[in-house]
């Protein structure tokens, strides 16, 4: 009987102390969290105009290069096959200039995407680590111990409180 006493007992403590820990775990859509934040707002803006600055000066590039070789198409087919064949070194130096050329635009294309991966990290850093500080701090006050990111697509569950809205609060956001 003492057996089946510690054995109900113990079921039951144990029980207990997964229900206890269950309450310790909550979830949070970070992104979500991100999209509210107004700094987030603002640099994207800035990461928008940035983007746009560089694709102008793409797109310029670009339309420079164009005309500068249907100038030198247009120029060449008034020529003779005689004349051709006398500008044939001149042939083969606008050739050279059309292939530094395209590499000049490849490496602008370069240039423009890391200038602005290394313009949202910077941008960015410090907006996560607020977002971070705030949702430590929220589950510090609430006792959790695990809190999952429902925007991370590992989550396949999450029925457990949402502390969204209080880190919300803590950030003062509505």
């Amino acid at each position: 009987m003492k057996k089946i006493t510690l054995a109900v007992l113990l079921t039951t403590f144990i029980g207990v102390l997964q229900f206890v820990k269950a309450q310790n775990i909550a979830h949070i859509n970070s992104l979500e969290l991100l999209s509210l934040m107004p700094e987030k707002k603002a640099a994207d803006d800035q990461l928008k105009t940035l983007a746009d600055q560089k694709k102008s000066e793409i797109k310029k590039q670009e339309e420079d290069f164009t005309a500068k070789y249907e100038k030198i198409q247009k120029d060449l087919q008034s020529k003779s096959q005689a004349d051709l064949e006398k500008m044939k070194s001149q042939l083969q130096k606008y050739e050279e200039d059309f292939q530094k050329d395209q590499q000049s635009l490849a490496a602008l294309r370069e240039t423009a995407a890391k200038e602005l991966e290394q313009k949202q990290d910077n941008l960015y850093a410090p907006i996560t680590k607020k977002a971070q500080e705030a949702i430590n701090a929220v589950a510090k006050e609430k006792g959790y111990i695990y809190i999952f990111d429902t925007a991370q697509p590992t989550l396949l569950y999450a029925e457990g409180p949402n502390i969204l809205n209080d880190v919300k609060t803590k950030l003062g956001l509505k």
